[in-house]
């Protein structure tokens, strides 16, 4: 899995050119040391910038976020305009209250997972 690394294959492309140098031991060592001090400064560097990106990945955007509340908050909104008007999707023959109480299911349920999932997410961190 190294191999895959490609810090550690710079690292290891470093130690060889600093071993053909013509320098004394000593200053190869330090040389090296440097070097790969560096390399290790990046690579935690670039490990923080991934961890930061996949971590505002992970959040997603607005839309992500919101369908299911815009979704319940139209259902909400048809049941309160037929409150005050005659809509025929409201009579009790329409689908739509089937499709409401899916809707509610799926939201309750579906959002009691995520919670869950994020609970144990962080519990195994």
């Amino acid at each position: 899995m190294s191999g895959l690394n490609p810090i550690t294959s710079v690292a290891d492309a470093v130690s060889g050119l600093v071993e053909r140098l013509t320098l004394p031991a000593r200053e190869k060592k330090q040389l090296e040391a440097d070097v790969l001090r560096l390399l290790l400064e990046r690579e935690k560097e670039l490990l923080r910038v991934r961890a930061a990106l996949l971590q505002e990945e992970g959040k997603g955007n607005w839309l992500q976020r919101s369908w299911r509340p815009l979704v319940m908050l139209t259902f909400a909104a048809v049941i309160l305009i037929g409150t005050f008007t005659n809509i025929s999707i409201l009579s009790d023959t329409s689908r739509f209250w089937d499709l409401l109480e899916i809707g509610l299911g799926g939201y309750v349920v579906g959002r009691s997972g995520e919670k869950i999932l994020m609970t144990l997410a962080k519990g195994r961190r």
